[in-house]
């Protein structure tokens, strides 16, 4: 199975430069997992009608994206934290 590349949305690239670096490397952990097989992770939600997955970043947040199957990639959409 082919490893997927990431790709950044400006907005979601921002959002990530804003965070606190601890909350970075959570982000970078998480992507890390998703990169391998981004529709298997059992805690990601896909919603069907935007086509879009989430996933949650531990206890900080959630982390939206999208999946190209050809070529293999990952879109970072958009980030939210600080839900709890």
């Amino acid at each position: 199975m082919p490893r997927y590349g990431p790709v950044w949305l400006e907005i979601a690239e921002q959002q990530y430069l804003d965070l606190p670096a601890n909350v970075r490397h959570l982000v970078d952990q998480r992507l890390a997992q998703l990169l391998e097989n981004p529709t298997a992770d059992r805690n990601a939600v896909y919603n069907e009608r935007s086509d879009q997955w989430s996933v949650p970043l531990y206890d900080q947040g959630l982390l939206f994206f999208a999946v190209v199957r050809d070529p293999a990639k990952v879109i970072v959409l958009r980030l939210v934290v600080g839900l709890g």
